[in-house]
Parts: C-alpha cells; structure tokens; sequence
C-alpha cells in the first residue's frame, strides 16, 4: 500500500479528509446559525472565543496558519498553473474552515503534479531504487 507523494491511494486519502472536514464543521456552524440567525456566523471569528486566554492563543494560532498556508499556496498554485484552486482554498477557509480547505487544495495540487509526470504516471509507478527515474 503506497501512499506516497502523488500517488491515487494518497489523493484518495486527502479527499477523504476534507469531504469529513467539511461535513464535521458544517454539522457544528448550520445547526448553530439557523438557531442563532445569519448574522451569528461573526461569532467563530469575532465572538466569545477571543474573551479567554486559550481561545485567543486558538485564535492567534489559526490565524497564522491561514496565512503561511494561503502565502505557501498561492506561489505553489502560479507555479502549477492552478490558480483557481487557490482561490477555492481560500473561500473555503473563510466559509468552512482552514481544516476542509488544506486537504482540498493539497489534492487538487497532487492531481496537477500527477498530470504532469512522464506519460502521466504516478510516483507511485517510479521505482525508489532508480533514482526516480521510471522503471520502464
């Protein structure tokens, strides 16, 4: 079982990772705003969390992670021409959660750099011994 950089069983997995994020998270935030009105949808930003020492550290650390992985991503999506996953990473971040958006945009990213391999192969078909080089 290889789940090794590109490979199907990997993507598989990331897929599988932000299809759960998104269905958890919503599963938390729809009930929450339908109970609470539209515009309670401030509170996972701006609300309660931010009176408390460990929800401003939560906050502070999710606020840096949006960032160095939206910075990461958007060169790594101009370098892979996928820019469009990008911004769907971002909209997700903001509308879901960073949770659904890194598995999300991670394999939209392997799909791209799996097109782009040699006969449109997979690491996963590339021999380690070989020096990543194709086996045949």
């Amino acid at each position: 079982m290889d789940i090794g950089p590109h490979s199907p069983l990997r993507r598989r997995l990331l897929a599988a990772i932000a299809a759960t994020a998104f269905v958890t998270q919503n599963s938390v935030a729809v009930p929450y705003v339908l109970d609470n009105g539209w515009r309670s949808t401030q509170d996972f930003f701006v609300g309660g969390i931010w009176k408390t020492v460990p929800g401003r550290f939560a906050m502070i650390d999710l606020t840096f992670v949006v960032i160095g992985f939206h910075a990461w991503a958007l060169l790594e999506s101009k370098r892979l021409n996928i820019l469009r996953w990008w911004f769907a990473s971002f909209v997700l971040t903001w509308s879901v959660g960073i949770a659904t958006a890194i598995p999300a945009f991670l394999y939209a990213r392997d799909r791209a750099i799996a097109a782009a391999l040699p006969n449109n192969r997979d690491d996963a078909e590339l021999a380690p011994s070989s020096g990543g080089r194709p086996t045949s």
